[in-house]
């Protein structure tokens, strides 16, 4: 496919692929980026080709890196050029997953590298994708499980091997083996109905009108999508804003929280918004929230969407969640802190390859750091929730005893659905998880000021 002189399908993917890992965006704003500068007729056909490619060769990226380290013999993928590394991994992906021809395979790759390296390196891709042809990757499988048991899950089902020992010893190694599996099928589509703008049981009736079959959920304002004829963004009440694609566990926070009409509200992380502009309408557009994000673009992001969801009382501030302090104290807080994503490998498979124990260390950190300044930023009797969407128990429940020695206490609140939690709070906090509840996994406290 061409969509304008010299630049390849392959081409894109690996751009995608690279600026995913190092400028650690989402494949979608990796490839926004790069099909702003892309003109052709095949355009749009292509950017859906090249978001399907980039998302799963980022879901099976164990695997495919497996296949490859195995011909490499010693070296590593991770060793190479990122761009040739990723080159390699979109042939061994269109080999071995997708069962396009090995030649066509690896002929189009072997074409991308003679022009943006040299004749060498063609030689040398060329050889590798030989040697991937060849390759026999269950046999491998099946040595490895016999060597290694863990490890031959996380190449198995590709997912990191410190999640994979996380949550065999969270769940037990049966339940371990069916989240890693719903990790890997497809995404569930929520909507959140934006009751500023209309009422569930109108906008259920409009959506089943136009193809999409959904049913009620848990979540009051919240529909879950069974199928569907036409994507729901394409719909005109979504360019409207009638309603939003929001995960059904987010979207739990703010009926946890409660924001009252009225009420002066922050939101500590608050970008891309979906927890802000809940708010908002649970709240009627009445009262004030203070929206507070470290990042720039995406509060411009979200005074976007503030206008087409017809959101009146959210004022936003570029600040970091871990030292804005304003003139006068909150009524409630949401702290949806940024987190490890370890819950959201379903939606977004490329945050699996971001982390490991010291990052995640750091990120505690920064956690740690935005509830003490919630504390400060909270009237006295005044209410947060903590929310985060890790399997972690030190992302949750330890951050919720760090909270409790602070100052905090933890409200029991009446969840009427998910899961309980760990720890000696455990059953006073909130979970899901995956493959129990068909979302993300997620973890909800609600804390009161003393």
């Amino acid at each position: 496919m061409e969509l304008f002189y010299r630049v390849s399908l392959q081409e894109i993917v690996a751009d995608a692929l690279t600026l995913v890992e190092e400028r650690e965006l989402s494949s979608k704003h990796a490839l926004e980026r790069i099909f702003s500068k892309v003109e052709g007729r095949d355009r749009e056909k292509a950017r859906g080709i090249a978001h399907a490619y980039v998302f799963e060769i980022e879901k099976w990226r164990a695997k495919i890196d497996f296949i490859i380290n195995s011909v490499l013999r010693g070296s590593k993928v991770d060793d190479l050029d990122p761009y040739l590394a990723n080159l390699l991994r979109i042939g061994t992906f269109e080999m071995k997953f997708k069962g396009v021809n090995p030649a066509i395979a690896t002929d189009s790759i072997v074409r991308v590298v003679k022009e943006r390296f040299d004749l060498a390196k063609a030689k040398f891709v060329n050889a590798i994708l030989r040697e991937v042809e060849k390759f026999d990757v269950e046999r491998a499988l099946k040595k490895l499980k016999e060597k290694d048991r863990v490890e031959w899950l996380s190449v198995r089902f590709s997912h990191p091997r410190w999640y994979v020992e996380y949550v065999i010893n969270l769940l037990g190694y049966d339940e371990a083996v069916r989240l890693l599996l719903s990790n890997l099928r497809p995404q569930r589509y929520y909507i959140r109905v934006n009751t500023l703008k209309a009422d569930v049981d109108k906008v259920k009736k409009y959506l089943e009108e136009n193809g999409v079959r959904v049913a009620y959920t848990p979540v009051d304002d919240v529909l879950k999508v069974l199928d569907y004829e036409t994507p729901v963004t394409r719909l005109e009440w979504y360019k409207r804003g009638y309603f939003v694609i929001q995960d059904l566990a987010s979207a739990y926070v703010a009926h946890v929280l409660k924001p009252e009409p009225g009420e002066r509200v922050l939101d500590l992380a608050a970008a891309p918004g979906s927890k802000t502009f809940h708010a908002a309408a649970l709240m009627e557009n009445k009262g004030e929230i203070v929206a507070v994000d470290y990042s720039y673009e995406r509060l411009i992001k979200m005074k976007e969407r503030m206008k087409r969801l017809g959101v009146k009382n959210v004022r936003l501030v570029h600040a970091d969640g871990q030292n804005f302090k304003d003139e006068r104290d909150f009524d409630k807080i949401i702290l949806d802190a940024p987190c490890s994503s370890s819950g959201t490998y379903r939606q977004f498979p490329e945050v699996k390859w971001r982390f490991d124990e010291n990052k995640i260390k750091r990120v505690i950190s920064v956690q740690r750091n935005m509830l003490l300044n919630a504390y400060e930023n909270l009237r006295a009797d005044g209410e947060m929730t903590y929310s985060t969407c890790s399997i972690r128990i030190d992302e949750n429940e330890e951050n919720v005893l760090f909270a409790l020695e602070r100052g905090f206490a933890l409200i029991k609140h009446p969840f009427n659905w998910g899961d309980r939690g760990f720890l000696e709070i455990g059953e006073r906090v909130f979970r899901t998880w995956t493959h129990r509840h068909d979302c993300n996994s997620f973890f909800i406290a609600k804390l009161r000021k003393e």
